[in-house]
């Protein structure tokens, strides 16, 4: 599964209470669907003072992603910004190949 990191951000403050008062049934009905096949949040943080909530999530793909987040961008026009993010060990693993293919191009004359 990879890794993304979720800005969700409300148009306004109506729409944000809206869509607050429905999170809160949710998560005390246990309804929010925030695991299921091929999909799992990892974290979610509300930032205070803002119209902004910051979600970690994993999905097998895009599809998930969407899946999930539809409903509440229909319901309540919510704009998601998602974007892939990697652990340390990945960007350490990423960095070398990237590296090793560089130098290989080098090696078949591709760059000077």
């Amino acid at each position: 599964m990879n890794t993304y990191f979720v800005t969700a951000t409300f148009k306004n403050v109506a729409l944000m209470g809206a869509a607050y008062d429905l999170f809160l049934k949710v998560v005390e009905d246990g309804t929010l669907n925030d695991e299921f096949e091929g999909f799992k949040v990892l974290g979610r943080y509300h930032a205070s003072y803002s119209n902004n909530v910051y979600i970690i999530v994993q999905a097998s793909a895009g599809i998930k992603m969407t899946e999930h987040f539809a409903p509440w961008k229909v319901k309540f026009d919510i704009d998601f910004d998602i974007k892939p993010v990697m652990t340390d060990d990945e960007k350490v693993a990423e960095h070398k190949l990237v590296g090793s293919l560089m130098a290989a191009e080098q090696r078949m004359g591709f760059s000077g």
